[in-house]
């Protein structure tokens, strides 16, 4: 009888104690599954935005005095190139026969032309004047000017149309208006007359950066 009841004290101990492994067990791989779902949840990722490219402004002028020579200029996003140009600084001045303070910048500009030859280039762009062609001539002569002038008005215009409203001008600008370029960048401008010694400034000032 104790015999008996020992064989079935025992077996009711191991049905207990599987049912008690069973359970952590199952624990577990509830455990488990739910650590899995944390996861592996979806991350979510922001796609990178690329900067729209600006739009590219791009211009070409040629210039040509009364003996017909050119000087050509192409611009792209503010460089300006000025293709027959060797010197590194470029001095352009928007002018008329008519315009007192235009006339008397032009003996300046020519001085200023011949004592920098080697590196500046100083170069008229006659607009508004209905000047002819013989009286041009017998002025250029008169005012002794040593430097290019370009007569061909109507694309001199073109010009002064797109500059002006980048140097932040109005239509009725003063003249003469000059202005600087070196190495083909912008580097100022002047309204009206400008004394000679102002631009002999800049000029010196430019040639330091250029010998650097």
């Amino acid at each position: 009888m104790k015999h008996t009841f020992y064989v079935l004290f025992i077996t009711f101990f191991l049905l207990f104690t599987g049912c008690g492994d069973n359970e952590k067990k199952s624990e577990t791989v509830i455990q488990n599954l739910n650590s899995t779902k944390n996861t592996e949840q979806p991350v979510l990722t922001q796609k990178a935005t690329s900067p729209i490219p600006k739009p590219v402004e791009e211009y070409h002028y040629t210039f040509k005095d009364l003996k017909q020579q050119d000087n050509v200029l192409h611009i792209k996003n503010d460089i300006y190139e000025f293709k027959n140009i060797k010197q590194p600084i470029v001095i352009i001045t928007i002018m008329s026969t008519w315009c007192p303070p235009c006339r008397g910048q032009i003996p300046h500009l020519s001085k200023l032309q011949q004592k920098f030859k080697e590196n500046l280039f100083a170069m008229g762009i006659l607009v508004y004047d209905d000047i002819s062609k013989e009286k041009l001539n017998k002025f250029i002569i008169a005012q002794k000017m040593l430097f290019y002038l370009s007569t061909t008005q109507e694309k001199n215009l073109k010009f002064v149309n797109m500059i002006t409203p980048k140097l932040g001008l109005p239509q009725d600008f003063p003249m003469p208006l000059t202005i600087v370029f070196v190495r083909g960048k912008y580097f100022t401008h002047y309204e009206g007359m400008i004394p000679e010694e102002m631009i002999e400034s800049d000029i010196n000032q430019l040639l330091k950066k250029i010998k650097q």
